[in-house]
């Protein structure tokens, strides 16, 4: 689902998922807090729970790039 897909208020959570202060993880617990933080209401919990699990995977990609990264330049260093 892309950005232009989403609804305005899809797009508002989104944003207010960021700004919520809250360490996102997979956990129900997580979720509960997060949906209370920004506003969601039950309806809203799948919505909210796919987009932190897009977070969490953009984040361990990320991760995983940088360390790719790492060990590319230092085999280039080493040759």
């Amino acid at each position: 689902m892309s950005w232009n897909d989403l609804t305005e208020r899809q797009k508002q959570l989104d944003r207010a998922i960021d700004s919520c202060g809250v360490k996102l993880d997979n956990s129900e617990r997580c979720l509960k807090k997060v949906s209370d933080a920004i506003g969601a209401t039950a309806d809203e919990m799948t919505f909210v729970r796919m987009r932190i699990t897009l977070r969490l995977q953009t984040q361990q990609l990320l991760s995983d790039t940088d360390r790719f990264i790492d060990s590319t330049n230092r085999l280039l260093n080493d040759l």
